[in-house]
């Protein structure tokens, strides 16, 4: 079975592909960003110091990094949802096959995340 480092990395680099494709796609659009593309890319660095900060206390094996991982499990699982109601208020983007796996993969891989983190509770210490 995978690490939960490794699967945290599969995670925010099925994340970090997708909102490359985001950008494709001009998201910024769908979610009306005032500031378009550079509001876009600014709340992109923000979201992505905050996960990968968060990867931190992981990899040390902080107490905190069990919360932290699961921060990044939900984070990364957002992207399902946000992405179902585009498409049913009629959004068309994202409708190429890699954009589609994409979108899931990152959920699937959120919740196996969640499970891993959970099992791995005993190795956060305080947790």
């Amino acid at each position: 079975m995978l690490s939960l480092n490794k699967i945290i990395v599969i995670n925010l680099a099925l994340t970090l592909t997708h909102q490359a494709d985001a950008a494709y796609w001009r998201e910024w659009e769908m979610f009306g960003l005032p500031g378009g593309i550079q509001l876009f890319n600014a709340l992109n660095v923000l979201i992505f110091l905050a996960v990968l900060a968060c990867f931190v206390p992981v990899i040390q094996r902080k107490p905190s990094g069990f919360a932290c991982s699961l921060v990044i499990a939900a984070v990364c699982s957002c992207i399902l949802p946000i992405h179902a109601a585009f498409a049913l208020a009629g959004y068309t983007q994202f409708g190429l096959p890699f954009s589609v796996f994409l979108i899931v993969a990152t959920f699937v891989v959120s919740i196996v995340q969640v499970v891993v983190t959970v099992r791995a509770r005993r190795e956060f210490g305080g947790a």
